[in-house]
């Protein structure tokens, strides 16, 4: 009875007391599922080893990010291989997310036209090289899938039909032709004059009507093809006629980098420019590339490079989707002491844009440099060294590369809004800015 009376009379002390039994439980559970390699990640990832080159833009750019405006016609395209060799029945769906890439409260009824699933039929065997695999390609949305909204979007891809058997996830963007984008880039101020970019830009909202723009309206602006370094929270500096005027001296500013490191392995039948030299096998292709040095602190020169994007091409056959080999780039760079504060990874569009365990740079005492390794299919590479600091989430180039405000990059502006009312983020508006802006 005693029992019975607190629950009845004390649901605060209740509360406590099944919280305090279940802690351990949940606890568990979450340990549990952060080791878990299947587990749903809301973000560009690959849960399976065998799953390689995975690429998706806009069909016919191929540098583009995953972005259409709906009801347009624009299509995305995904391409991937599977280094098992064999078919798999592949599916896919997708997920309506919010503008801070959290699920949404729709249901696939809301935002999807036609089947909630649909298979990846097209499909290709690898033709005379070391390396088997089976390279697939998608076309979305099709006849089959159509999307009813704009906003962001998970795409999902799994095997069997069984939406926990995850392989891919990737973001995808669907906007609606409404807010309009003016801006430029300008070198930072005070202390960063040598080192950020500023962005400031204007939004055109005569062709949206635009309620509340304080707290209806977010901004995200992301560099090149980054998340983790997004800047959101953005308020308008002021309000000008149908104009809203985004020029501030804080929270805009983006560390310039580097421009990116690259290699050319479009031909395995001679060492370009930055290779150094063939690993010996029979069996497999392997390269040494010429040793990096940290650029932190040196003088910046001018280059063109394609802001760390990469593209599979080879010049050694007629079908590069399946014709182009897989080899291993041996990554090398001379320092004198083993950095203890955290981790150096390879980085750019090849790694996602992330992190990730398969490209960290381990230190060689003997050789006093990081080194490091990659399985990649032929074509042009970009990318630059991150340093991840223990317990931090976002990348540092500038560790290693140096920053600079002369940088070439790529800025990406979205806007999204959702009035009172609505149960979801549109994304109204998108917008691009080069730097440096002349």
């Amino acid at each position: 009875m005693l029992r019975i009376n607190i629950v009845r009379h004390c649901p605060k002390l209740t509360a406590l007391l099944l919280f305090a039994f279940f802690l351990p439980v949940l606890l568990n559970a979450q340990k549990s599922d952060s080791l878990n390699p299947n587990r749903l990640r809301y973000d560009d990832h690959i849960y399976k080893d065998y799953i390689k080159s995975v690429q998706l833009h806009q069909v016919g750019w191929k540098f583009s990010p995953p972005i259409i405006q709906l009801h347009s016609g624009d299509q995305l395209q995904l391409d991937f291989d599977d280094l098992a060799g064999d078919y798999i029945q592949y599916s896919y769906t997708l997920v309506h997310c919010d503008a801070d890439w959290t699920p949404s409260d729709l249901v696939p009824f809301d935002y999807l036209k036609g089947f909630n699933e649909d298979q990846i039929t097209e499909y290709y065997n690898s033709f005379a090289t070391f390396q088997n695999y089976t390279h697939y390609r998608l076309y979305f949305p099709s006849s089959n899938m159509q999307l009813l909204l704009s906003g962001n979007y998970l795409l999902k891809v799994y095997k069997d039909h069984n939406p926990d058997s995850l392989i891919i996830t990737r973001k995808i963007m669907v906007y609606e032709n409404g807010l309009k984008f003016h801006g430029r880039e300008k070198q930072g101020m005070g202390d960063d004059i040598f080192t950020k970019q500023e962005i400031i830009f204007t939004l055109n909202t005569s062709r949206a009507n635009i309620t509340d723009p304080f707290h209806a309206l977010q901004i995200f602006i992301s560099q090149n093809g980054r998340w983790d370094n997004a800047i959101s929270g953005l308020q308008p500096a002021y309000l000008q006629d149908t104009a809203l005027i985004y020029d501030m001296d804080i929270g805009n500013s983006f560390d310039g980098g580097n421009q990116f490191r690259s290699f050319d392995m479009t031909s395995l039948k001679y060492l370009t420019q930055f290779e150094d030299s063939w690993v010996n096998s029979k069996n497999a292709y392997g390269i040494n590339l010429k040793p990096d040095v940290p650029r932190a602190g040196e003088q910046y020169y001018t280059f063109s490079d394609i802001d760390g994007q990469f593209l599979i091409y080879t010049k050694d056959a007629d079908s590069t989707p399946i014709s182009a080999e897989y080899v291993t780039i041996n990554f090398f760079m001379p320092i004198d002491s083993e950095i203890t504060t955290g981790n150096i990874y390879i980085f750019g569009a090849l790694t996602d844009w992330q992190c990730q365990p398969d490209y960290q740079m381990h230190y060689d005492a003997k050789r006093k440099g990081y080194v490091g390794s990659a399985y990649l299919k032929q074509g042009y590479y970009e990318y630059q060294y991150a340093y991840l600091k223990k317990g931090s989430t976002v990348a540092d180039l500038s560790f290693i590369e140096g920053s600079h405000f002369e940088t070439t990059n790529t800025y990406f502006l979205y806007a999204y809004y959702r009035p009172v009312g609505l149960f979801y983020d549109k994304l109204i508006g998108f917008g691009t800015i080069h730097a440096p802006t002349n």
